[in-house]
């Protein structure tokens, strides 16, 4: 349905141009079942962004997926999350008899009024910017998804604009640290241990935001509030990287998802990353991957998942 990169702020928008036309009754919160608006017929929405968290589910859907630089297909119990500025697009193509899925979108403050960004990413790891962007679930973990998620719609459902929304929240922190369980068997998990570690995932997150070839390390640090050597030393010590180089990394993976998704040329993807003249994106695209952009969007065409951080 749209076609041209768009930057959603509000949740009522996206819906808007997804085709789900229901009153959004707490401007931080929604949830819809998908197979109540989509199935029927073939339908695309994207490359897009939005200012929001996402979590979906998925599970008898023939659809083309992407996150970042990342393609799938929730063919079978599957959880996938978009965080802000990720850009995003799907397609759908057809749903099984039995398919089921649901999408929620909402904003941090709405599990917690002083929460930010930032808290999200810290408390919840696979919101991350260096994780996958889908999960394939185990045995039982399925059912307790598909549970909590009629639940929390339910609730959605009875709730009336202006109430209290404590209960839709409480819902939502259960499913939010159910995942979390089901993501820590497989991983690593853990939380800030020290100030260079903070100031790292808030430089991630500023990347994820404003990302383009004209930012430079010290309008990050100007962005933090912190000098340039401050974050160089902070970023290096966490990462063993210079802040330059996760800057040309998340360029790099942004440029993939620009252009694996969408109809942009490769002048336009030049230009939304802030290179001006594509000439420039090509010779910087080539020499951090190996390949022009033109022909990394061919073997993209061929390629079910690619979460290659580099």
């Amino acid at each position: 349905m749209i076609s041209s990169l768009i930057i959603y702020r509000e949740i009522a928008g996206l819906l808007h141009d997804t085709g789900v036309h229901e009153p959004v009754k707490n401007e931080n919160f929604f949830i819809y079942r998908i197979e109540d608006y989509f199935g029927h017929e073939p339908v695309s929405m994207g490359p897009y962004k939005h200012s929001f968290f996402e979590v979906a589910y998925g599970s008898g859907h023939d659809v083309d997926c992407r996150i970042g630089a990342s393609a799938f297909k929730p063919i079978k119990d599957s959880l996938s999350f978009a965080t802000p500025f990720q850009v995003s697009s799907w397609k759908v193509n057809s749903f099984s008899e039995d398919a089921l899925g649901y999408m929620i979108f909402f904003k941090p403050q709405f599990l917690n009024s002083s929460f930010d960004n930032i808290d999200l990413y810290q408390k919840y790891p696979f919101f991350n910017l260096q994780t996958s962007p889908v999960m394939w679930l185990g045995s039982g973990q399925d059912q307790t998804v598909i549970e909590l998620m009629a639940q929390i719609l339910q609730e959605h459902q009875n709730y009336k604009q202006g109430e209290d929304p404590g209960i839709l929240a409480a819902y939502l922190a259960l499913l939010l640290e159910k995942i979390k369980r089901f993501y820590a068997k497989g991983a690593a998990v853990r939380g800030f241990y020290n100030r260079a570690e903070e100031i790292t995932f808030l430089f991630e997150s500023l990347l994820k935001e404003k990302s383009t070839y004209k930012m430079r390390v010290a309008d990050y640090a100007s962005e933090l509030h912190i000098s340039p050597v401050y974050l160089s030393e902070a970023v290096k010590k966490t990462t063993g990287k210079a802040p330059m180089h996760l800057v040309q990394e998340y360029l790099t993976l942004q440029a993939k998802g620009l252009l694996q998704q969408g109809s942009k040329t490769i002048s336009e993807v030049s230009h939304e990353l802030g290179f001006g003249e594509a000439s420039n994106f090509t010779k910087y695209f080539k020499k951090h991957t190996g390949i022009t952009p033109k022909e990394y969007r061919k073997r993209g065409a061929g390629q079910v998942l690619d979460t290659t951080w580099a």
